[in-house]
């Protein structure tokens, strides 16, 4: 199955996934770490793999030039729903980078674990990027999936099995998927031209919490939040992190 009809078979799901408190704490933490770096209003922003377009009808309500690029036809209607001015288009980054023109601030978020040659992708980007515009690259942590493989299904003889694998299957979309290191991101960054300005991580140790009913309780979720936000900028727990977190600035 293709990458787009995997997306297509799952989208509801996978859309339901992004209304859950689990789901809105990835944007909110995604988000926060970008604003430490997006400081400015009006800056002109490709979303790479936009999914519903939550990510990208956000940062045009703040006033800035947005374009989304989705190949899924069903979360493409729903980004292009929002009622925001993002210039949305139907098609794979790799198909139109060459026709996109520059930017300065490019989103890619779990993106590269579907892509059958992340280090082109990559590439494509640099191209697309403004010198000295920002890069936040978000991506599956490979030291996750052994995490919860044996904390959370209680499996050590899978995960013992699993330490050292790039390869992992997504519950969400139901399709396999490739992890990279954070070591291997940012060697790929680096030949590429960029600098690592942050490393962060999302779902620190609220990835690990099994307990869903608990994760619907307000007051605790913004007591989480908090914690997550600290933790995202620091190690040891950002290197446990469910996602890696990148925000890479092109050198001039």
């Amino acid at each position: 199955m293709s990458t787009v009809n995997a997306f297509s078979a799952s989208w509801e799901q996978y859309l339901h996934y992004t209304t859950m408190p689990w789901g809105r704490l990835f944007y909110q933490t995604a988000w926060r770490q970008i604003d430490d770096f997006l400081t400015l209003t009006g800056q002109s922003l490709l979303d790479i793999g936009c999914g519903f377009g939550i990510s990208s009808n956000e940062y045009s309500r703040r006033g800035n030039r947005v374009t989304g690029i989705e190949p899924t036809p069903e979360m493409l209607a729903i980004a292009e729903a929002g009622g925001e001015k993002v210039s949305y288009i139907k098609d794979s980054f790799e198909q139109t980078a060459h026709l996109l023109g520059l930017y300065d601030w490019i989103l890619c978020h779990n993106v590269l674990e579907y892509s059958a040659d992340p280090q082109l992708v990559i590439s494509y980007i640099r191209e697309c990027q403004q010198p000295g515009g920002y890069l936040s690259l978000i991506a599956h942590n490979p030291v996750a999936k052994v995490m919860k493989q044996a904390i959370i299904l209680k499996d050590p003889e899978r995960a013992l099995a699993n330490m050292g694998s790039s390869q992992e299957y997504s519950g969400i979309i139901q399709t396999d998927i490739t992890v990279y290191s954070y070591e291997q991101l940012t060697e790929w960054l680096h030949e590429a031209g960029y600098e690592i300005a942050e490393h962060y991580g999302i779902h620190n140790l609220y990835g690990y919490i099994a307990d869903n009913e608990l994760k619907q309780d307000e007051e605790w979720h913004k007591q989480v939040t908090e914690l997550e936000m600290e933790a995202g900028k620091q190690s040891p727990y950002r290197d446990i992190a469910v996602f890696t977190h990148i925000i890479a600035r092109k050198r001039s």
